[in-house]
């Protein structure tokens, strides 16, 4: 396919460059922040930059690197110029929203695709070795779930279902452990660091992925209502 994305998240290039290593031609890129071009050219030297008319009209499938704020609002924008039909594929990434976000495309025919690899990208090559051992999360009518299904292979992950009305739970399950994990690290590394010990993080690594691996495989125990007076 020929693929082009739209926004400046850091994960429109990274699966813009898995995609292509997996055999499909870029088409060009829609981004406007210095750092977005500056990823762009790193990752991606020889596509081009273009406005999102022109990318989207030139893609097979057209990725929406944007906030999850814009994806309804860029998706029916470009809808109204025409630029989605039955031979088009569009993809979004963001937790929070599942593929009726992109419904004014759907309705010309378009195939709509929410595909969220869980991790967190920094728009460098380390996170294509990243990307290789995910999780995607994938939304899409059950009759077109094998397309997104066969994208996130293609990016080297492993495609997991979420339907539409488990999106909500998914999305805040997704912002807790990342929160939090993020808050609980930082923490101990400050506390090492106060105690000025080298290599803080080199030290607490093994023991954070030990207690999340602990954790992942123990059984959930009810909460108990009298935890949370």
């Amino acid at each position: 396919m020929k693929i082009g994305f739209v926004g400046n998240e850091p994960a429109g290039p990274v699966l813009a460059k898995a995609w292509a290593q997996a055999g499909h031609e870029l088409v060009g890129a829609a981004v406007d922040s210095p750092e977005a071009i500056e990823r762009v050219e790193t990752l991606l030297p020889d596509l081009v930059i273009a406005g999102m008319a022109a990318v989207a009209e030139d893609a097979d499938l057209v990725l929406l690197a944007v906030p999850y704020s814009d994806v309804e609002i860029v998706c029916d924008g470009l809808t109204d110029l025409g630029l989605f039909g039955p031979k088009k594929l569009v993809a979004h990434l963001s937790p929070l929203r599942g593929y009726g976000v992109l419904a004014s495309a759907a309705q010309l025919g378009a195939v709509p695709i929410a595909l969220h690899p869980v991790m967190h990208f920094t728009g460098t090559s380390m996170d294509l070795l990243v990307l290789k051992n995910s999780t995607i999360a994938i939304s899409a009518p059950e009759m077109l779930l094998p397309i997104a299904q066969a994208l996130a292979i293609e990016l080297g992950g492993e495609p997991l279902v979420v339907q539409e009305h488990q999106r909500a739970a998914y999305a805040e399950a997704f912002e807790v452990a990342s929160s939090f994990s993020s808050l609980v690290v930082q923490q101990a590394i400050g506390i090492l660091e106060e105690a000025g010990v080298e290599a803080p993080a080199k030290l607490i690594g093994p023991v954070v992925r030990s207690a999340v691996d602990k954790a992942l495989y123990q059984p959930v125990a009810p909460l108990d209502p009298e935890d949370l007076l």
